[in-house]
């Protein structure tokens, strides 16, 4: 899929993913906890394959020890990644919300009502848990989401994403697709970044360097300091 198709489908998504039910979320984020919990193995081997590539950019010098550790996953870290997401469907759904209720005159009342945002666009580096726990609070939020991942954590990125994809298509009929996409590549990043017709909000999540290149770099609003 060509990355103007992927980020059309994504904006659509968030036009029907704005008023699911807030049981439908929970439901999907049920069923997404219940799938890490049996994928775990699938999902420690893809890092495995991460590490061993890892270990040789420490070795030559191109990342560091620090990197490595947060790129690794383990027993406990899928343990908490799991129970995340089930901390998360149990929040209070945020949307619908009345934020304030004021009357300006008669007949006339101001309402705050809380509201998806719609397309993030969210960039990080090599933390795989990141995607399960950026994914469900879109879900809980009603947002729809782009990811791109480190290059050092490709293979678990992609275990956890199908992962997650497959457990989104349990609700069929019900829940809208494409409302969890990840793209790869540093040209699919400069694509995402001229894409202000169709994503709201960019988040990097990373060093200072990362942040600055991204608000260098595009138009949309991005979140970061």
């Amino acid at each position: 899929m060509d990355f103007l198709t992927l980020v059309k489908n994504a904006k659509e998504a968030s036009l029907k993913f704005q008023n699911i039910p807030s049981e439908i979320k929970n439901k999907a984020l049920e069923v997404l906890a219940n799938s890490l919990d049996l994928n775990q193995r699938q999902i420690l081997d893809a890092n495995e394959k991460d590490l061993i590539e890892a270990k040789k950019l420490v070795e030559s010098g191109e990342i560091t020890q620090a990197v490595y550790n947060r790129l690794k996953l383990d027993e406990n870290k899928m343990r908490d990644m799991i129970a995340g997401v089930r901390e998360i469907a149990k929040l209070e759904d945020p949307i619908n919300k009345c934020l304030l209720a004021r009357q300006l005159d008669e007949g006339l009342d101001l309402y705050k009502i809380s509201c998806p945002i719609g397309v993030l666009g969210i960039i990080f580096e090599a933390r795989p848990d990141v995607i399960t726990q950026i994914s469900a609070l879109a879900i809980k939020s009603s947002n729809v989401v782009i990811l791109k991942g480190g290059k050092e954590a490709i293979n678990t990125n992609k275990a956890i994403f199908e992962v997650i994809s497959d457990a989104l298509a349990c609700p069929k009929k019900v829940f809208p697709a494409n409302v969890v996409n990840l793209i790869f590549s540093r040209e699919d990043v400069a694509k995402m970044l001229e894409m202000s017709d169709y994503i709201d909000l960019i988040i990097p999540r990373g060093g200072n360097s990362l942040v600055k290149f991204i608000k260098e770099n595009t138009k949309i609003p991005v979140l970061g300091h």
